[in-house]
């Protein structure tokens, strides 16, 4: 499966004792989803408990809340365009980082 639809497309298949993802999007908005971390840092104590990720070809930033085992509060940030996000990581301290193709790192920061 991609996401909640069976792969390839088309193909017969069975959800039945697998854990589907709470969210999903489609190859219109990006090529391969980038896993991230729930930000539990004190930076930014407004975003605390979202759940943060990103697309290798999309390039964007995207965050929810889980809210009773459901997505809630989905947010796009509009962060200016850094490349193909590869992977995050997190410091001692719990604060966000976002790692880029062409080798740079972003730290999540109020602008």
């Amino acid at each position: 499966m991609e996401g909640r639809i069976c792969y390839p497309a088309g193909a017969a298949c069975s959800g039945a004792g697998v854990t589907l993802p709470l969210v999903d999007y489609d190859h219109g908005n990006g090529c391969a989803v980038t896993g991230g971390y729930v930000y539990r840092g004190a930076a930014l104590p407004e975003v605390v408990g979202r759940y943060f990720y990103s697309d290798f070809c999309g390039g964007w930033l995207k965050s929810f809340l889980v809210t009773d085992g459901v997505a809630t509060e989905q947010v796009d940030w509009a962060v200016r365009p850094i490349g193909n996000i590869q992977s995050f990581g997190e410091d001692s301290r719990k604060e966000l980082y976002a790692l880029t193709s062409s080798g740079k790192v972003y730290r999540l920061a109020r602008q």
